[in-house]
């Protein structure tokens, strides 16, 4: 068990040891492939275009609720977009007054 000195400064304290992993002397240099540089690149790329498909989603804001079909009702818009079709448009804008 070591013994530490109660009084900080002074020389007759053993100083800390570093840990191993710092200890150790290796080569600075790392050799990398192409293929995953490539590969970072696609995740890259991957993690962009969800990034931008959810800022989409968030300035498009809420969608409406849908509406429930009453009996009688016209559905929307298939059947309005047709009815509309067969009105004249000068009716339209009559009746947009």
């Amino acid at each position: 068990m070591a013994s530490f000195s109660a009084h900080r400064g002074s020389s007759s304290g053993r100083r800390p040891e570093l840990p191993a992993f710092c200890r150790t002397r290796r080569c600075g240099t790392h050799l990398v492939s192409v293929n995953s540089l490539r590969g970072l690149y696609r995740l890259l790329l991957l993690v962009l275009a969800l990034q931008l498909s959810t800022l989409l989603l968030v300035i498009a804001g809420p969608v409406p609720p849908q509406f429930k079909e009453k009996t009688g009702s016209l559905p929307f818009p298939e059947e309005t977009a047709s009815r509309a079709a067969r009105v004249p448009v000068a009716q339209q804008l009559r009746s947009e007054r």
